[in-house]
C-alpha cells in the first residue's frame, strides 16, 4: 500500500526535513505542473522534491540542503508513506533490506541520519522484538510505521527531533512493554496515544517539552510500573494517573510544577518511589501525597517549599527515604517528622533549620544536616550510622551528639562548624566510628587528639596537619 502527496514548502518556515547537500537529478521544460508531478513519480524514489518555476521549468531533486529552502518559492516536498525508511542523505531501505539487516530478533538503526519511516516499512519484520532508532532525525511518527511487528516488545526512539506522533501509531505493536521517547521535541501527547499499549511496563518521556498531560492518557496502562517525565514543562499535576494500578516509580523531576492536586496520587496504591525534585512546589499539605500509602522513597529537594503540614506523614507511613534538601524550612514545626517511624534516610541539606526534633525517627540510619543554622545538636538516635553536621555554627561540642547508649555511628562530619572546643571523649564514645571529618575548624588539634578511638580508619583534617598525624597514627588514613 502506497500513499503519495506533494506539499508546497513555505520559503519562510523553519524546515526540519532537509539534507546534507542538494542533488538535482533532472530538469525539463513542461507547460503544466501536473506534468512535473508525473515526471517526479516516473522517477520512483529518487525524486524527493520538485520545483516548478515560471510555469515552464521543472527541476527534480533527490535531496535539498537546508539553506536552499529559504527564499525559494514553488518548491514541493514529496511526502510519501512508501514501505521504506529514508535517510537525510537521500538514501533509503526497503522492506527486504530491513529484513536483511535484522539480527535475529533485533534491528539497530541508531545514529544513522534516519529522517522518515514510511507506513508498512517494517511489515516483513514479523519476528523482531527490539527496534532501536535512537539518535536520528525523525520529526514525525506516522500511523502504520510499525505495522507487521506484532512481536515487538522494546522500542527506542530517544534523541530524535520528534514533535508529533499520530494517535494510533502503537496500534500494531500490542506486546510493547518498553518505550523510550526521551530527548525529543514533544509538546503534546494525544489522549488516545497509548490505547493499544496495554502491556507497557516502562515509559520514558523525559527531556521533551510537554506542558500538560491529557486526562485519561494513561487509562489503559494497568501494567505500567515506571514512568519518567522529567525535564519537561509541566506546571500542574492533576489526577492523570488514576488507572495505573501497577505503577511503582514516577519521576517528575525538573519540570515547573507549582501545584499538586489532592487526588494526583490517590489511586497509586503500589507506588514506592516519587521523584519530584527541581520544581517550584511552595508547600506540602496534608493531602499532597494522599493515597500513596506504600511510598518508600520521596525526593522533593530543590523546590520552593516553605511550609510542610504537620499531618503530611499520615499519608506516607511506610516512607524510608526522604530528601527535602535545598528548601527554606526555617519556619517549620520542630516535630514535623513525627509519625515517620520507618524512616531510614533523611536529607535536609541547606534548609535554614535552627531547631528540629528527630526523637520519633527510631529507625533512622543516615541524617544529612549540612549547611543549616543549627547551633546545638543532641538526639536519641540509637540506629544512626551516618551523621553530617558540616557547615553548621556549632562552635562548642560539650554534650553527646547521640544520647542513646551503645551508639553504632560509623561516619561523622563536623567540618566547617566553627568549632573552637570539642570534648574529645564525646567522639571517643563512638566505638564504631570509622570515618571522621573534622577539618576547617578553628580548633587546635594536639598530638594526643586521636588516642582512644577504637575503630577509626580515616580522618579528614586541615592539610597542614596531615603529615604530622600520619606519622603519629600509621593505622589511620589522614587526608
Amino acid at each position: 500500500m502506497i500513499y503519495e502527496w506533494f506539499t508546497k514548502i513555505n520559503p519562510d518556515a523553519e524546515i526540519i526535513f532537509f539534507n546534507d547537500k542538494t542533488i538535482a537529478i533532472h530538469e525539463i521544460l513542461i507547460p503544466y505542473r501536473l506534468k512535473c508531478i508525473q515526471t517526479c513519480l516516473s522517477l520512483g524514489s529518487t525524486c524527493q522534491f520538485f520545483q516548478y518555476k515560471n510555469k515552464v521549468l521543472c527541476t527534480i531533486f533527490n535531496a535539498i540542503e537546508k539553506d536552499s529552502f529559504y527564499g525559494n518559492s514553488n518548491l514541493y516536498l514529496r511526502e510519501k508513506k512508501l514501505p521504506r525508511i529514508y535517510f537525510k542523505n537521500g538514501s533509503f531501505l526497503d522492506q527486504n533490506q530491513l529484513l536483511n539487516i535484522s539480527t535475529n530478533i533485533r534491528i539497530d538503526i541508531y545514529q544513522s541520519g534516519l529522517s522518515l519511516i514510511g507506513s508498512f516499512a517494517f511489515e516483513k519484520c514479523k519476528e523482531i522484538q527490539t527496534l532501536n532508532i535512537s539518535y536520528n532525525n525523525l520529526t514525525k511518527i506516522y500511523s502504520k510505521s510499525f505495522y507487521g511487528m506484532t512481536k515487538m516488545i522494546q522500542l527506542f526512539m530517544n534523541s530524535n527531533q520528534i514533535s508529533e506522533l499520530e494517535s494510533d501509531v502503537f496500534q500494531d505493536i500490542p506486546l510493547l512493554n518498553y518505550l523510550s521517547l526521551n530527548s525529543n521535541l514533544i509538546k503534546n501527547l494525544d489522549g488516545n496515544l497509548f490505547d493499544y499499549s496495554k502491556e507497557l511496563v516502562f515509559l520514558n518521556l523525559g527531556f521533551n517539552q510537554i506542558e500538560c498531560l491529557n486526562q485519561g492518557i494513561f487509562k489503559n496502562l494497568k501494567k505500567l510500573k515506571r514512568i519518567i517525565i522529567n525535564n519537561n514543562k509541566l506546571k500542574s499535576l492533576e489526577p492523570n494517573f488514576d488507572n495505573l494500578e501497577s505503577l511503582e516509580q514516577l519521576d517528575l523531576s525538573a519540570n515547573k510544577i507549582f501545584n499538586i492536586h489532592s487526588d494526583t496520587f490517590n489511586s497509586l496504591t503500589k507506588i514506592n518511589r516519587i521523584d519530584i525534585n527541581n520544581n517550584l512546589i511552595p508547600e506540602i499539605n496534608s493531602e499532597t501525597f494522599k493515597g500513596a500509602l506504600n511510598l518508600i522513597t520521596l525526593k522533593i529537594l530543590v523546590n520552593n517549599i516553605q511550609k510542610i503540614h504537620r499531618n503530611f506523614s499520615t499519608n506516607v507511613p511506610n516512607l524510608e527515604d526522604l530528601d527535602i534538601s535545598f528548601n527554606n524550612l526555617s519556619t517549620i514545626e520542630p516535630d514535623i517528622f513525627n509519625g515517620l517511624i520507618k524512616l531510614k534516610y533523611l536529607g535536609l541539606y541547606s534548609c535554614g533549620l535552627k531547631i528540629i526534633d528527630f526523637s520519633s525517627l527510631v529507625n533512622l540510619k543516615s541524617l544529612t544536616l549540612t549547611l543549616n543554622k543549627i547551633e546545638f545538636f543532641s538526639q536519641n538516635l540509637s540506629l544512626l550510622l551516618s551523621l553530617q553536621l558540616n557547615g553548621n555554627p556549632l562552635t562548642n561540642l560539650t554534650l553527646p551528639l547521640i544520647t542513646s547508649q551503645n551508639s553504632i555511628l560509623d561516619f561523622l562530619d563536623i567540618s566547617q562548624c566553627n568549632l573552637k572546643y570539642i570534648d574529645l571523649n564525646i567522639l571517643r564514645n563512638f566505638t564504631n566510628l570509622k570515618s571522621l571529618r573534622i577539618g576547617t575548624n578553628p580548633i587546635k588539634l594536639d598530638n594526643q587528639t586521636f588516642i582512644g578511638f577504637q575503630s577509626l580508619k580515616q580522618v579528614d583534617v586541615d592539610s597542614p596537619d596531615v603529615e604530622r598525624f600520619k606519622n603519629l597514627y600509621p593505622n589511620i588514613n589522614f587526608y
